[in-house]
């Protein structure tokens, strides 16, 4: 990825420059997700060092890396599809609303707290913390929307030369494997351990700790403590799953176009009382497994 300035290198990676543009997106999807943590710490009160200074310059590398990531996809020259025309917009959306998030964050500068409060729960209704909240919402959804559109350029790429796509370095995944670095990437898991025992917290998709451990051993993912958010107020920071510079790789050799990829679907329009079936028995789904 581009060079940011000094001031830009508060949230790094751990990988090189990703050589294609698919590499790329997902390390962008991970970037937005380093950020979108370090500023759900501040709003927990749990970050190290809350000055919003080094959030705005964060922000501003979002949106220079998402604009650096839209020039790799041009440079790609691509057919004109919808396909590649939908993640190219998408993206430039992502760069204007990352543009935003620097806007607040600037503006939470001059409301910063005394120096004997820097520590203490902004509030999320006025001052840094109300500015520090909007920044957040703006930024919410892009590591997902990063990892869709990696998955479209992905496609397009391989329609275009399926003989010169490289092999995938781990070549023995199963589709289990393949939907959990799926999850990874958008940033949706993350663990804790509460009474000696380790707790994966997911968005959608359920992930048990021996699956993260067979990913761990193959070298595809890691986890960096205390840099995720706590999952209630006054609890512990949780360590963030993300994947390594092997793990982008193995992800951008596999990932699929949107068509198949495993997000729930969207919702659809509540059906009037004359087409509602009855109703049956429900079952609620959990959000954290245990072992």
């Amino acid at each position: 990825m581009t060079t940011p300035p000094d001031d830009a290198l508060l949230f790094d990676v751990d990988v090189p420059a990703p050589p294609t543009p698919v590499g790329r997106l997902l390390a962008l999807a991970d970037l937005y997700t380093q950020h979108n943590d370090k500023v759900d710490l501040l709003l927990f009160g749990r970050a190290a060092d809350p000055d919003p200074s080094d959030y705005a310059a964060s922000a501003r590398r979002l949106e220079r890396e998402t604009l650096a990531a839209i020039k790799a996809i041009q440079d790609q020259r691509l057919r004109a599809s919808d396909t590649v025309t939908d993640a190219v917009v998408r993206l430039k959306q992502l760069a204007y609303l990352s543009g935003g998030a620097t806007r607040y964050l600037t503006a939470a500068q001059q409301t910063l707290p005394p120096a004997d409060t820097a520590h203490e729960r902004p509030d999320p209704r006025r001052g840094m913390g109300q500015y520090a909240r909007l920044a957040r919402e703006l930024t919410a959804l892009a590591p997902r929307e990063a990892v869709e559109c990696a998955a479209r350029v992905a496609g397009e790429v391989r329609r275009r030369s399926p003989a010169t796509t490289a092999a995938a370095p781990v070549d023995d995944l199963d589709l289990e494997q393949r939907g959990v670095l799926l999850e990874v990437a958008c940033g949706h898991i993350c663990v804790a351990r509460d009474l000696g025992r380790q707790h994966v917290y997911f968005r959608y998709k359920f992930v048990g700790v021996e699956e993260l451990r067979r990913l761990d051993a193959k070298g595809l993912i890691a986890r960096e403590p205390a840099s995720a958010p706590p999952s209630f107020r006054g609890g512990l920071p949780r360590d963030r799953v993300r994947l390594t510079a092997r793990g982008i790789a193995t992800l951008g050799a596999l990932i699929e176009p949107p068509s198949t990829l495993r997000f729930p679907p969207a919702a659809r329009p509540v059906p009037t009382a004359a087409s509602q079936p009855a109703a049956g028995p429900s079952a609620s789904t959990g959000r954290s497994a245990t072992r």
